[in-house]
């Protein structure tokens, strides 16, 4: 009886992980290598450490790069279903909110990062930490993978290293440089899902808040998310859905902090508080409405004295004040970096990997998934789903 094969994996963030469960469970011997000390330290940190396992909507209109017939194929091949099916035997429960993002019921990504750690343990995956790839070889057969002081042979590798968004979390490049060496090109690297630094003074003292908005840029679809603001300008999911568009340059936009209310509603609104809160100061007019930073800042924005009392609010002024709740100019200076980013943009290139089973058109035997491959998605749960299936369909076929 033929021994099975060898796959080496190498990166053990998510994709890696679900690389070497599939891989193990087609029958390979499997060898997971990570230069971290442990295993889904970017996976951890998630969804604000809740880990959005995977999205109602997986349309590959949310997904970018030039990977749209990988992403459709490794979809179809093992979308949410089969992932969440998967993560179920492994004693995950999960749920999916009303904007149809999916999470672990237990809101702990840690919970996710247990079920995978166990399964690679049950399928008898050798896991070695604190090992970091310095070259992979062709070894005619099969591949010579290098460490410092340390080579193994393999009969096919799992590229799965990740990309260069956030260094902090062990993050740095490093599988763009191995796939260049094998002779692969890498499309141009940038952040992705990233905060957005904006113009201007009117929100440092805004630092903290948190609220849903609308942000409507310039040529852009509107767009309706939870925004935080920070010393630097914008963050939260609102900011990251937003940054692709702005990832040309600066921009501009404006921002509503009464989602799906219009201009007139508003007025009518104003008017209606302005007789109930005559003899309230006008700094405080909005607080009970909108967060107290927000309201004392349209306020001051729209040109009302804030030693003032409410009832001295003229239709003129009440009229600046709608305008500004329901489209606040707000100028975009640029995109965070890398260091804040939650994802990159651009990877090893799409033309050159087959999308039926994510491997090398130039060296045979090679596999890449995950954020290494210039694919990635809108905030919500698309780039974990992507790492989730790209991995399962290269590590079957490596297996294979």
């Amino acid at each position: 009886m033929p021994s099975p094969r060898t796959i080496t994996v190498i990166g053990g963030g998510p994709a890696g992980m679900m690389a070497a469960v599939a891989a193990a469970r087609a029958g390979a011997r499997v060898v997971l290598w990570e230069k971290n000390g442990s295993l889904g330290r970017k996976l951890l940190a998630t969804g604000n450490g809740r880990c959005n396992l995977s999205n109602r909507d997986l349309d590959p209109r949310h997904f970018h790069g030039g990977g749209r017939d990988h992403v459709a194929h490794a979809l179809s091949a093992f979308g949410p279903g089969p992932t969440l099916e998967l993560f179920g035997r492994l004693g995950l429960e999960h749920y999916h909110d009303d904007r149809g993002r999916c999470f672990p019921a237990s809101n702990e990504a840690g919970s996710v990062l247990f079920a995978l750690e166990h399964e690679l343990a049950r399928l008898g995956v050798e896991i070695g930490t604190r090992r970091e790839i310095v070259a992979v070889d062709r070894g005619r057969p099969g591949f010579v993978v290098r460490q410092r002081g340390r080579d193994q042979r393999c009969d096919a590798v799992v590229l799965a290293c990740g990309g260069a968004a956030s260094p902090q979390f062990g993050a740095n490049g490093g599988g763009f440089e191995l796939a260049r060496r094998l002779g692969h090109r890498v499309t141009p690297i940038g952040p992705s899902l990233v905060p957005l630094d904006l113009a201007g003074n009117w929100f440092h003292k805004l630092q903290g808040v948190r609220l849903d908005m609308t942000l409507t840029l310039n040529g852009s679809a509107p767009i309706t998310d939870e925004g935080l603001f920070t010393h630097y300008g914008l963050s939260g999911p609102l900011a990251l859905r937003a940054s692709r568009a702005v990832a040309a340059g600066p921009t501009s936009g404006t921002l509503s902090f009464t989602p799906g209310l219009g201009r007139g509603t508003v007025r009518d609104r104003l008017r209606l508080r302005r007789e109930q809160l005559a003899g309230r100061m006008s700094a405080e007019f909005l607080c009970g409405w909108l967060p107290e930073k927000a309201g004392r800042m349209l306020v001051r924005e729209s040109g009302i004295a804030a030693e003032a009392t409410v009832s001295a609010i003229d239709d003129a002024l009440l009229d600046v004040l709608a305008g500004n709740i329901v489209a606040f100019p707000a100028a975009i200076n640029a995109l965070r970096g890398l260091k804040e980013a939650q994802v990159t943009a651009g990877g090893v290139d799409c033309g050159e990997i087959f999308p039926g089973t994510m491997g090398s058109t130039l060296v045979p035997g090679l596999f890449f998934c995950g954020e290494v491959v210039d694919v990635d998605g809108d905030s919500g749960g698309y780039n974990l789903q992507w790492c989730w299936s790209s991995a399962w369909v290269a590590g079957t076929a490596a297996a294979g």
